[in-house]
């Protein structure tokens, strides 16, 4: 399935990717389909380089790393954290990790590797549902 079509399923979704690779969206988008996996943050970093800002209510289609539309999920919570403070539900909720430490580690080396990383940098947190799984999976 085309992302332009599922897009005119959901007016006003906006694409994006888990991860920096496709070896790990395709680790994220497995933990999203078997469940851990209901939260995400982004950047403010990123979202000034042109990343879409969630929004409550908005249904969004996360895509595999070379863009094909693998889920549809609906924003459910918004907060805004700095990553210092991250709390623990809140880092768990992300479903990658099984402490904050982990938590902590994995996405300070993302956020090094994408050249944002701050330890007072602003993190706009998001849990979301899943409503739509269209299938499509990174090659890896």
């Amino acid at each position: 399935m085309q992302l332009q079509a599922v897009q005119e399923r959901y007016p006003g979704a906006q694409a994006y990717v888990f991860g920096d690779s496709a070896r790990m969206s395709a680790e994220l988008i497995g933990l999203v389909r078997a469940g851990p996996k209901r939260a995400t943050c982004l950047s403010m970093a990123e979202v000034a380089r042109g990343e879409a800002v969630p929004q409550i209510g908005r249904c969004d289609v996360a895509t595999t790393f070379d863009g094909r539309p693998a889920l549809v999920t609906r924003t459910m919570e918004l907060r805004l954290v700095r990553f210092c403070d991250m709390p623990e539900a809140l880092a768990l909720a992300e479903g990658e990790d099984e402490t904050l430490a982990g938590w902590k580690e994995g996405h300070e080396g993302f956020y090094r590797r994408i050249g944002v990383f701050d330890p007072q940098m602003e993190l706009i947190w998001e849990r979301f549902e899943v409503i739509e799984d269209l299938g499509a999976v990174d090659d890896v």
